[in-house]
């Protein structure tokens, strides 16, 4: 998913670093990020620490310790992981001082190494980090970290529709087809009726301007497919939280997608309305699309369940596509 920021860290006692980990992830969340650290232990009898790394566009930041175990040595460790790893910024922490550090990482001729000492790693990780994720006060750049989650959205939402199809129509997907054809139809009759009026009242800059509807009818298929199990449905937490979906998401993605950005008193606006972007309204935005990315989740699951009720004739095809449908949620890109 577009939203994570994923760290790779090295260390030799692994409990050491644990209120680090989470003061610095926990500073990530509040951000609108999704924190994923990776931690290789560093000890004597392990494997090579540098065996089977992520690809480096899957790493946003290198973290290791200076005095590691099994004979390692953390500036040469360093040197190597940087031959991977020649674009993505890098902490090299310790106990000794930051001037000292700095020579060490000198003498081995690598660049782009941040050099910090133990008692202030949280702070200046922290401060990295914000520094790091200031581009995306960027609209251009948002509009892109927009268009990809809710995409993920989008996918997440047909894999809704096709679990729910199973558990209200199990033996006639003909006439969930025709319900949902009957739909597209429908709304594609709709809007050859609303195009026609701005054709005749010669509205160019709205037909060019006209953005899809197809996030929105699947979600407004799902919402009426929804209802007709609702008393079957305790969780209904996950209910009021779809129903912000299209406020929350679709939304956003249609204004990204279709408005110009402009600047107003001195503030960037998308043409046509007030509200600037700023560092808190970009926070907001991103966690609103990670409450959705869980809450489709767990409808998922929800639907797989009343699917596994005894009598199902379905249950172990149902748990394979709901293992995959939550795979496809959390590594997308997988």
């Amino acid at each position: 998913m577009h939203l994570d920021y994923r760290i790779l860290w090295f260390e030799d006692q692994i409990e050491n670093i644990r209120p680090y980990q989470a003061n610095i992830s926990s500073a990530i969340s509040r951000l609108g990020f999704n924190p994923r650290t990776e931690t290789r232990e560093v000890i004597a009898g392990a494997k090579d620490p540098l065996a089977d790394l992520p690809s480096s566009r899957d790493i946003d930041l290198v973290i290791m310790d200076f005095k590691l175990g099994g004979g390692y040595d953390g500036a040469s460790l360093a040197k190597r992981l940087k031959i991977t790893y020649r674009d993505t910024d890098m902490i090299f922490y310790s106990s000794e001082s930051a001037r000292t550090l700095r020579r060490l990482i000198f003498e081995q001729d690598i660049d782009g190494v941040f050099c910090f000492h133990r008692t202030t790693l949280s702070d200046r990780t922290i401060g990295l980090v914000q520094s790091q994720l200031r581009k995306m006060l960027d609209l251009n750049h948002m509009r892109g970290i927009v268009m990809a989650a809710t995409s993920d959205l989008d996918q997440a939402m047909i894999e809704c529709l096709e679990k729910i199809q199973m558990l209200i129509k199990p033996d006639d997907k003909d006439e969930f087809i025709r319900e949902v054809g009957g739909k597209i139809s429908d709304s594609l009759r709709s809007k050859a009726d609303q195009i026609e009026k701005l054709v005749s009242k010669g509205r160019l800059d709205k037909l060019l301007r006209e953005p899809s509807f197809g996030a929105a009818l699947r979600l407004s298929v799902l919402q009426d497919e929804i209802a007709k199990i609702s008393d079957k449905i305790s969780e209904v937490h996950l209910l009021e939280r779809l129903a912000l979906y299209r406020d929350d998401v679709i939304g956003p993605r249609n204004d990204f997608a279709h408005r110009r950005a402009v600047l107003e008193n001195n503030q960037l606006v998308l043409e046509g309305r007030d509200q600037p972007f700023t560092q808190d309204s970009m926070i907001t935005l991103r966690l609103k699309l990670l409450s959705h990315f869980d809450n489709l989740s767990g409808l998922i699951s929800l639907l797989a369940e009343l699917n596994e009720y005894p009598g199902s004739q379905e249950s172990e095809v149902l748990q394979e596509i709901k293992d995959d449908l939550i795979d496809a949620i959390i590594n997308p890109e997988g």
